[in-house]
Parts: structure tokens; C-alpha cells; sequence
């Protein structure tokens, strides 16, 4: 029973490692990355520390948990430019 449990809890594990690293690599288009700056208000030239803060601050404002009537659909498109950023930086 304990190898049962062990052998799902590994399946669940390496589906979820698989989600977060799906579309890392990826090419990320330029239109995607001005986007993402544009989102985040920062220009072009901007440090991914600067990035980092920024998500931060706009997570903070635009997560579900955090306020009622935050808007979520802003918070998934402040995520996805991160991770385009993210990427971006990567390179």
C-alpha cells in the first residue's frame, strides 16, 4: 500500500514539474516580449530584478486570494509575461 502511495505521489509530482516547465522553452516571439514590458510598465532596458519587483507588486494587487474583487484574468496575463520575461532573460 505504502508503494501505491509512493508511486502516485511521484506521478503527481512529475506531471506537476512537467506543467511548470511546459513552454520554457519555447521561442518567444518580440511581439510577446514588448508586450510583457508593456504590462509591466518597464521599458526595454530594464534589469530582471526590476522585473522580479514589478511582478511582485502587480501580484500582490491582481491575486484572487488576496481581495475579493481582484481580477484574475489580469493576474494569468501578468503570469504568462513573467514567464515570457522570464525566459527572455534566460538567453
Amino acid at each position: 500500500m505504502f508503494n501505491a502511495i509512493k508511486n502516485r505521489v511521484k506521478k503527481m509530482t512529475d506531471e506537476t514539474k512537467e506543467a511548470f516547465y511546459e513552454g520554457l522553452n519555447e521561442e518567444q516571439t518580440e511581439q510577446e516580449i514588448m508586450d510583457a514590458y508593456k504590462l509591466f510598465g518597464l521599458t526595454t532596458k530594464a534589469s530582471f530584478e526590476e522585473v522580479k519587483t514589478q511582478f511582485k507588486q502587480l501580484t500582490k494587487l491582481y491575486h484572487p486570494d488576496t481581495k475579493s474583487n481582484s481580477d484574475s484574468e489580469q493576474f494569468i496575463r501578468i503570469k504568462a509575461a513573467y514567464d515570457v520575461l522570464k525566459s527572455h532573460y534566460k538567453k
